[in-house]
């Protein structure tokens, strides 16, 4: 276990918050606590309140910290080129950050980093022709979709699935129509299957909203 433990007065807010952010992805939210954080840090539980208010806060900063990193590509192109590479992006820091994604899901997380990172796939929505809610449904949509995406792939290792299908082939009176699919479901690529979905949305919503910003279904 790595730490920032020093001589107390040289531990910044910075140190508490890395710590913090290390304890998450290593050992899952769960063990994020102020006593985790103060022991990493070489401090008492008392000595991280004079850099964060509460555990809120120790939260909101390390969700802040990696939300930060996200988005930070240069994205050119069209509406949905910049798009593919914003949420490329996004998934690439969460799955670094396993521990930082469940926490984004777990809780609100009203920070500069996720706003940041929220503002730029707005402004790309609006090039593609999407505003007011139309553009907040097609936000939503895609975040869940990216969030599903790192949260499904984290703990499902080559032996996760192999394991479901020895049930599948163990129950076959139940499961016809997954053993069909059996040789797919045990090779499945994160990466293949993350980029088949993102163009799935993508094309969706192009199909649902067309650059003039009306629906074809209210255009009928």
């Amino acid at each position: 276990m790595s730490s920032v433990k020093g001589q107390r007065g040289r531990v910044s807010t910075e140190d508490v918050v890395a710590a913090a952010v290390e304890i998450a992805d290593r050992e899952g939210v769960d063990a994020l606590t102020i006593r985790a954080v103060a022991a990493a840090c070489g401090l008492s539980p008392m000595g991280i309140y004079r850099h964060v208010r509460d555990k809120d806060e120790l939260l909101d900063r390390v969700v802040d910290a990696v939300a930060m990193a996200i988005g930070d590509v240069d994205a050119t192109g069209t509406w949905r080129d910049k798009l593919i590479a914003l949420f490329r992006d996004c998934r690439r820091v969460l799955l670094d950050h396993p521990g930082v994604a469940s926490l984004s899901v777990s809780r609100p997380t009203p920070v500069a980093g996720v706003a940041r990172f929220y503002d730029r796939v707005l402004e790309a929505l609006g090039e593609g022709g999407f505003d007011g809610i139309e553009a907040v449904k097609a936000l939503d949509t895609l975040l869940m979709f990216v969030f599903g995406s790192v949260l499904w792939q984290i703990p499902r290792a080559e032996t996760e699935r192999e394991r479901l299908i020895r049930v599948v082939v163990a129950d076959p009176d139940r499961t016809s129509h997954l053993i069909q699919q059996a040789g797919e479901l045990a090779r499945r690529d994160p990466e293949e299957y993350f980029e088949h979905g993102l163009e799935t949305i993508l094309m969706g919503l192009e199909a649902r909203w067309p650059k003039n910003g009306r629906s074809r279904s209210s255009s009928r």
